[in-house]
């Protein structure tokens, strides 16, 4: 049996089940994908980035070649609001999802914030002539507490969705997530998560992370079934390196690695701030 034929089926079923799932980044991947420890464009705390910064991810499923995926994030902070970007693909030359994202977050008071980000989606498979294209809507909010943030979020609220092979139309279903982080101290936190979508079960996410100085230790779960992961990073100055890994029963690893880079914050904009 040639190993090729059953990389496309097994990757194919993935995308029709799974293409609701965004690819997480590194960090987050490492927390038991929850949204709190996401340092990209897809976490409630989007709202408190002061400065400009990028963050790649780059990874592989189960050690093979035609399932890797990677991630570029952007985020650009503005006077009275947060703007970010991300582009992730996942497959290879017959089977592919390539995924544009944009967010925009805002702090309502000093306890509140709400962000929108709309996403479209491009899905490519062995026999469909061209690319099929869908735009799905998300929305998050988010309270601060001094111990504790709560977060709600809402995906794919509306999804044009695509067109199968035989002209047949898919939709994301829409997904909820309920979270809350406790902060015990600056250095140690964890989060809890429920999510659940359109005519499936309940699901749970749970991640904690540990600063020991410039070192993140960080490990979680999540499912059924349960999935439990585990990573560390690295933070410099400017840049962060960041490793991750997440077991799969009877499939296995799906690993990443991502890197960082800060932008020094101006030296008028740090002046405004202190006044």
């Amino acid at each position: 049996m040639k190993i090729i034929p059953v990389f496309i089926a097994f990757f194919s079923i993935s995308v029709f089940n799974g293409s609701a799932e965004t690819t997480p980044n590194c960090v987050r991947a490492s927390a038991g994908e929850c949204l709190a420890y996401d340092v990209g464009t897809e976490g409630p705390l989007l709202c408190d980035a002061k400065v400009c910064r990028l963050y790649a991810t780059f990874g592989n499923h189960y050690l093979a070649q035609e399932l890797s995926h990677s991630k570029l994030e952007a985020i650009i902070p503005a006077r009275s609001l947060v703007f970010a970007v991300d582009m992730d693909w996942f497959g290879y030359a017959l089977y592919n999802r390539l995924r544009t994202h944009c967010a925009l977050s805002k702090r309502l008071s000093g306890h509140c914030a709400i962000g929108v980000g709309f996403r479209l989606a491009s899905l490519h498979y062995e026999g469909n002539e061209r690319r099929s294209l869908s735009l799905a809507e998300d929305l998050t909010f988010l309270y601060q507490g001094r111990r504790t943030n709560l977060y709600a979020k809402g995906e794919n609220l509306f999804d044009t969705g695509w067109r199968g092979i035989c002209g047949e139309r898919f939709k994301e279903p829409m997904r909820t997530t309920l979270g809350v982080q406790f902060l015990f101290s600056e250095s140690v936190s964890c989060a809890l998560e429920s999510y659940w979508e359109e005519e499936r079960n309940l699901f749970g996410r749970f991640g904690t992370c540990y600063d020991i100085s410039k070192f993140q230790l960080r490990c979680g779960a999540m499912g059924p079934p349960i999935s439990p992961t585990f990573g560390c990073g690295f933070l410099g100055r400017n840049f962060r390196l960041d490793l991750s890994a997440r077991w799969i029963r009877n499939l296995g690893y799906a690993l990443d690695c991502g890197i960082g880079y800060t932008f020094n914050k101006k030296e008028s904009e740090v002046l405004l701030i202190n006044e």
